[in-house]
């Protein structure tokens, strides 16, 4: 053959479809202010259950941007199509007084049953009003717990399981919102923020090793470490990036027994953060087995970025920005066809206008 090996042309002809396409990125708005007669919608969830659906959860907050205690319920969508498309926004729970949010989302891959916790606040109860004193109840800053056996179409009743892990002399607890999972062991594991009778605000997790059923809680990660995230790494050992209260970084701390104890939270200077909610996620896929690491990279609320760690977190990508200008809270998750799902806050002129999902590929953010 001319200019060209019979090799190379065969290589050329059978070279998979995806190889030849340009890097995926693809955005769509799912919640708005405003939408629904709501004010704002806050704090986005994130998972894909067993035959692909991805289930979004947010807190429609009906009349200000305000946390708990305030009048908030939970709402859903849901895609069948990678997040092409998307169901109308349904409430998935409320409450008669008080408000339900900060939900976070489990997907347990042994029943293919999805977990959401979220906070229940009682009238006037948030995590900066709760009282120490009960395991749960009118003064309590609750968290509870729900799920779906159907693919998000229906959801159980929600079940308090405060009582299961408050210290009673805990001023307040809440579960971080986002994406959590189960160990390769089938441990779940839920991030927590806790303020203990002195004040301190700190990480730890609750955790389950029965499927749910019965819940303890871990050890004090480090003192004003606040909303976290977790993921188990190829060793075993579990990573928690954790939200700093009094600092521009993030902090990192690793657990050699399933995350019920850790060693050090170290800051880490290259994730620089405005104390804000953050997403981690492991992806394995083609095999690379990788971390990701999305938040509002910057001293201010801003810059949604996605960014990649090759060595378990210690070092990171520079990242590509999502959205460059006003954003917040953020969760990620690996897809089942090795894309990457993020679904964040972001605007033009405030953080919270609105909810967007990204869909994307591993080499469109410099994996």
């Amino acid at each position: 053959m001319s200019g060209i090996t019979r090799r190379a042309a065969m290589a050329m002809v059978v070279a998979p479809v995806w190889a030849r396409r340009p890097p995926l990125f693809e955005q769509v708005d799912l919640f708005q202010q405003g939408d629904g007669g709501v004010h704002t919608y806050r704090i986005p969830a994130l998972v894909e259950t067993r035959r692909g659906t991805l289930i979004a959860v947010a807190d429609a907050r009906h009349d200000s941007t305000s946390d708990m205690p305030a009048r908030i319920s939970l709402v859903m969508r849901r895609s069948r199509d990678g997040g092409r498309t998307w169901s109308a926004a349904v409430t998935i729970r409320a409450v008669p007084a008080g408000g339900v949010g900060d939900a976070s989302l489990l997907f347990d891959a042994r029943r293919g049953r999805v977990w959401c916790f979220h906070s229940y606040g009682p009238p006037g109860i948030g995590f900066g009003t709760a009282q120490p004193g009960a395991l749960t109840g009118p003064t309590t800053f609750q968290f509870h717990a729900m799920y779906s056996d159907d693919e998000g179409a229906t959801w159980s009743p929600a079940v308090d399981l405060t009582p299961q892990v408050k210290d009673r002399d805990w001023q307040a607890m809440f579960a971080t919102s986002g994406t959590h999972f189960m160990t390769s062991g089938v441990r779940f594991l839920v991030p927590l923020v806790t303020r203990d009778g002195a004040g301190v605000v700190s990480s730890r997790n609750a955790y389950s090793d029965d499927g749910g059923v019965k819940w303890k809680v871990g050890a004090f990660i480090g003192r004003d470490t606040d909303e976290s995230k977790a993921v188990e790494l190829a060793d075993g050992s579990v990573l928690q990036n954790m939200r700093l209260r009094n600092s521009k970084v993030r902090a990192q701390a690793r657990s050699r027994d399933g995350g019920v104890t850790f060693g050090p939270a170290e800051p880490m200077a290259a994730l620089i953060d405005p104390v804000c909610n953050a997403g981690l996620a492991r992806y394995r896929h083609g095999g690379r087995d990788l971390l990701l690491f999305t938040n509002a990279a910057s001293v201010r609320r801003e810059n949604v970025t996605i960014k990649v760690s090759a060595d378990g977190g210690r070092t990171w990508s520079a990242g590509r920005a999502l959205h460059p200008g006003p954003g917040a809270y953020s969760t990620v998750i690996s897809l089942r066809d090795g894309t990457i799902g993020v679904l964040y806050e972001c605007g033009e002129k405030s953080a919270v206008e609105r909810i967007r999902f990204a869909r994307c590929s591993l080499e469109s953010v410099g994996g």
